[in-house]
């Protein structure tokens, strides 16, 4: 019997193991290979280079401004779309006739791809954009939402939070259900107040919510190419390229797949290291608060 359920286990564990390996690990290890090689992607040849590509990367001013805009991308992102995530979650938490359509309302821009949505506000707040014939309709000059270094940056973040809120969202809502309501009504007996109900009560209680919330938002932030390939092609002249895009131009665009390999590593180190110390500062977090 023995036998027989680990042979139906492993079988039953076999396309996931599979995919795992095909998608994700195969992938990463012919990264780390090809990125001490010099490739370009097409030739059947290719020379050993040892370290030179990471060398090289790391001296790259470029690829230092990609990390710096992707880390503010991801810094941002990450605290304004969890402050809100938690503010929405607990007016939405409450019972009424319109919750569920305000919940929809919410979570539909997560529903649009990022490519879709990234056409849409390109439509709106490009230069000749309807933003921008509102406002000279109504007197005022035209902005430059994705000419202007600074303010393109501040588009694409702005983008992230607002379409990456509703998932958010989402997890708080799971995790304001989970709390026993006979915590409240004990805090409404001593006289506390909804701020204090809020600070002892609701937010030490979202604590597994608020990690999950905080890592997945990181992350996927950190990865962040779609918005940028759709809206400013890494523009204007370089300032909101991000490490990711910067991977996939360089490799597909400038045909140095090694070296695209090596930003690529060094991305996935980053995101590795900061991943791995954000969740064991957030569950020691949790130990304390629980």
């Amino acid at each position: 019997m023995l036998n027989k359920d680990r042979w139906s286990y492993a079988l039953m564990f076999s396309p996931g193991i599979l995919i795992y390996f095909a998608f994700l690990l195969i992938p990463i290890i012919l990264l780390v290979y090809y990125s001490f090689y010099n490739w370009d992607g097409i030739s059947p040849s290719y020379q050993f280079a040892g370290l030179s590509n990471y060398t090289e990367a790391f001296q790259d001013k470029g690829f230092r401004r990609a990390l710096l805009v992707t880390l503010f991308i991801a810094v941002v992102s990450t605290f304004f779309v969890n402050v809100l995530g938690i503010a929405f979650a607990v007016l939405l938490n409450k019972k009424g006739r319109m919750t569920n359509f305000y919940r929809s309302v919410f979570f539909f821009p997560l529903l649009l791809s990022t490519v879709s949505v990234g056409f849409i506000w390109k439509s709106i707040l490009s230069y000749n954009g309807l933003l921008n014939n509102l406002l000279e309709q109504l007197g005022a000059e035209r902005i430059e939402f994705f000419g202007n270094p600074n303010l393109a940056v501040l588009t694409i973040t702005f983008l992230a939070i607002w379409q990456s809120t509703g998932f958010i969202i989402v997890i708080y809502l799971a995790g304001l259900q989970s709390i026993p309501g006979s915590l409240y009504e004990a805090v409404r007996i001593d006289g506390a107040n909804r701020w204090q109900q809020f600070r002892h009560i609701t937010f030490p209680m979202l604590a597994p919510a608020f990690t999950m919330s905080i890592i997945f938002m990181f992350t996927g932030s950190m990865r962040e190419y779609d918005r940028v390939a759709v809206l400013t092609y890494g523009g204007p002249a370089g300032a909101t390229e991000t490490i990711a895009y910067q991977v996939v131009k360089v490799g597909f665009g400038a045909n140095r797949l090694s070296y695209s390999a090596s930003l690529a590593v060094y991305m996935l180190i980053i995101v590795s290291l900061l991943s791995v110390c954000l969740t064991v500062y957030l569950r020691r977090r949790e130990e304390k608060l629980l």
